[in-house]
C-alpha cells in the first residue's frame, strides 16, 4: 500500500514534531508555513519533564544542549507578592527551557535527510478546498501568487484561532480567561548571573501577574498581565515603568529599567482558552492550539500540542502499517485519547484565571489554607494532577 501524502499546515512545534515522526517512518510530508523562517514572534519555551524525556530518548535534547539551545532543570515557582513562595497540588516537576526557533530548525534539518519531506516557507494557507464533503487540497498564496496544494490527509497545526476551523465546519466553545499579557524580552548577556534559575510567577492580586523566564543566549522573557488596554500601556512608557518596575525582583530591576524603552522587544498576547468540539472533518485533523487554545498559565500549550502529536503519530502510523483507512474512526480515537487531559488543563486554567483576580490579601489567605490542606493530605494530594503518560512509539532515535 502506498503511503498517504500528508500536508501539515503550520511549521510550529506541533507541526514539526509531527512531521519528524511521520517522515522518519516513511510517510511523505509537506509542511506549509506562512512565516519566511523560524524566527518569529514570542512563543512558548518551557518544556515539561515528560516531553524533555521523549526528546532525550530520541537524542534530540542532547543536540539542543550542545548547540546552546536548551536550559535544563528549570522549575516553575509561584509566588504571592514578591517573596512568598507557594505550592499548588501536584508533583514538583523540573523541565527545560528550549529555544523554539532552534528546536524547529533542528527538526527541519533532521526531516531534510529524507527525500519525501518538503517545507514551504512564506506560504499562507487561505482556505480548505473540499470536494464531495471532504478536504482534498489547501488554497495557498506564495509571493503574491495563489496556488493549490493537494494531499491525502491534512493536519492543521497553525495555532490559536485558526481560520480553517470555520471553513472545515468545526464549532468552537470558549471559556472565561484572564487579562491579556504584555511580553517583553531583555538582553542580560552583560550580567548573566542575574538571570533567574527558575521560571517565576508572581501574583499581586486583582489580576496583576508577572512572569520571569530565563531563556537561551542570556535573554530574560517577562510577561506582564493585568486588566486593561495593554497596547495603550505599552505606548505610555512612563506609566509602564511606574507599574512594571515595582514588580521586578531587585537583582533584575536595574537591567530591566535600563533597557525598558521604545526599542524593547515586545508583543501583546491576547489570552484565549477555547476548543473545537470535534477535532476533525473528512480529510482533515486539527491538533495543538488549532484544536484547543490554551492560556500561557503553567506553560501548558506547547507541551499539550507536542503530546497531541505523539498520540496522532501513534494512531496514524498504526493505521498506515495495518493498511487501514485514515478516516473518522482514527481521528476520533486520537481526540478521545487526548480529550481528558485537555479538559482537565482547561478547567484548571479557568479556575486559575478566576483566582488571580482576588485581592492580594485574599490570595495570601487562600494559599495558607491550601498549604494546610496539602500538609494534612500528604503525598496523596501533592502527587495529584500528574500528566498522563503518552509514549511516542514512532519518535525515531537520532542517528548521528
Amino acid at each position: 500500500m502506498k503511503a498517504p501524502r500528508v500536508v501539515i499546515v503550520g511549521g510550529g512545534p506541533a507541526g514539526m514534531v509531527l512531521a519528524y515522526q511521520l517522515v522518519s517512518n516513511g510517510v511523505p510530508v509537506r509542511v506549509l508555513e506562512r512565516h519566511p523562517d523560524f524566527e518569529r514572534e514570542f512563543r512558548g519555551e518551557l518544556l515539561q519533564a515528560s516531553v524533555v524525556e521523549a526528546l532525550e530518548r530520541a537524542g534530540l535534547f542532547s543536540v539542543l544542549r550542545e548547540r546552546g539551545l536548551a536550559l535544563p532543570d528549570i522549575e516553575r515557582r509561584m509566588y504571592v507578592g514578591m517573596r512568598r513562595q507557594v505550592r499548588v497540588p501536584g508533583p514538583r516537576e523540573r523541565g527545560a527551557v528550549v529555544s523554539q526557533p532552534g528546536m524547529l530548525a533542528l527538526l527541519h534539518e533532521l526531516c531534510g535527510r529524507y527525500p519525501h519531506y518538503q517545507l514551504d516557507f512564506g506560504t499562507t494557507v487561505l482556505d480548505a478546498i473540499q470536494e464531495d464533503g471532504r478536504v482534498v487540497a489547501m488554497k495557498t498564496r506564495h509571493d503574491g501568487v495563489e496556488g493549490r496544494v493537494d494531499g491525502d490527509l491534512f493536519i492543521v497545526c497553525n495555532g490559536r484561532n485558526s481560520h480553517l476551523r470555520k471553513s472545515c465546519g468545526l464549532e468552537t466553545e470558549e471559556f472565561e480567561t484572564t487579562a491579556d499579557a504584555l511580553w517583553l524580552r531583555f538582553d542580560l548577556s552583560a550580567a548573566p548571573e542575574t538571570l533567574p534559575e527558575s521560571l517565576q510567577v508572581h501574583m499581586f492580586g486583582k489580576g496583576l501577574v508577572v512572569v520571569f523566564q530565563p531563556s537561551t543566549n542570556h535573554r530574560l522573557h517577562l510577561a506582564y498581565s493585568e486588566p486593561g488596554d495593554l497596547n495603550r500601556l505599552r505606548k505610555d512608557l512612563p506609566e509602564l515603568r511606574k507599574r512594571l518596575l515595582p514588580t521586578v525582583p531587585e537583582a533584575l530591576r536595574p537591567h530591566v529599567e535600563r533597557q525598558l524603552d521604545e526599542k524593547t522587544d515586545w508583543q501583546v498576547l491576547k489570552i484565549l482558552v477555547d476548543r473545537v468540539r470535534r477535532w476533525h472533518a473528512p480529510g482533515v485533523l486539527f491538533l495543538g492550539d488549532a484544536a484547543h487554545t490554551m492560556s500561557p498559565s503553567g506553560g501548558q500549550g506547547l507541551n499539550l500540542a507536542i503530546r497531541d502529536t505523539f498520540v496522532a503519530a501513534n494512531r496514524l502510523l498504526d493505521a498506515i502499517q495495518a493498511e487501514s483507512p485514515l478516516d473518522e474512526a482514527v481521528f476520533q480515537a486520537i481526540q478521545q485519547e487526548r480529550q481528558p487531559e485537555i479538559d482537565r488543563v482547561q478547567a484548571g486554567q479557568t479556575r486559575a484565571g478566576q483566582m488571580v483576580l482576588k485581592p492580594l490579601g485574599v490570595l495570601h489567605v487562600m494559599f495558607t489554607l491550601l498549604g494546610a490542606v496539602m500538609k494534612l493530605a500528604g503525598k496523596k494530594m501533592q502527587g495529584a494532577g500528574g500528566v498522563p503518560a503518552v509514549e511516542p512509539r514512532y519518535f525515531t532515535p537520532l542517528a548521528r
